[in-house]
């Protein structure tokens, strides 16, 4: 195996686990809040596969998002954390005002277009929020997890402001690593 390709299998492992953390982590805000629940939770209200489905996601977002970044070399850069407070932020508001679907709504559609004047970064932001709705909504719909107050298609209107706010950061891990 070469070194290039030895370094980047590594890389995307540790992308799959710390994604795989990061996630399970984060989605226990959703556990906590009320905003979700798991028919067979097994650890901490949340089912076996939560994580490996968080380190999937990442894996996946980040090399497609590695694939458009490569492309595109004047796309805008995002700040690491930076993009990662503002995710981390964004998905503590969806716990805490989930019952408030178009208040949170708007707020993230606003905070996204504040932070967000670049189309490449619209574009994207737009291709991830369809594929990560288009995953949870057949979650849903297998019985795999429900959304206590779902809006459309098993889903809370609001899911699609924080798919939004992965694309800064994706984007900011994906320049990073290009860089390396």
């Amino acid at each position: 195996m070469s070194e290039a390709r030895s370094s980047r299998t590594t890389t995307f492992v540790l992308a799959f686990v710390i994604g795989g953390l990061a996630g399970a982590l984060l989605d226990q805000i959703h556990v906590r809040t009320g905003v979700l629940w798991y028919p067979r939770p097994v650890l901490f209200g949340q089912a076996w596969w939560v994580m490996p489905l968080f380190g999937a996601a990442t894996v996946v977002t980040l090399g497609g998002v590695a694939g458009f970044v490569a492309r595109s070399p004047t796309l805008r850069q995002y700040d690491l954390m930076d993009g990662a407070l503002w995710f981390v932020a964004a998905y503590w508001a969806s716990g805490q005002w989930h019952a408030h679907p178009i208040g949170l709504s708007i707020a993230y559609l606003v905070a996204f277009a504040a932070r967000v004047q670049h189309a490449q970064t619209w574009v994207l932001g737009l291709l991830i929020t369809a594929c990560g709705l288009a995953v949870e909504a057949s979650l849903t719909a297998l019985g795999a997890f429900h959304y206590y107050h779902p809006d459309a298609i098993g889903l809370p209107m609001w899911l699609p402001g924080l798919y939004l706010h992965v694309t800064p950061l994706a984007l900011a891990i994906a320049t990073a690593l290009r860089e390396r």
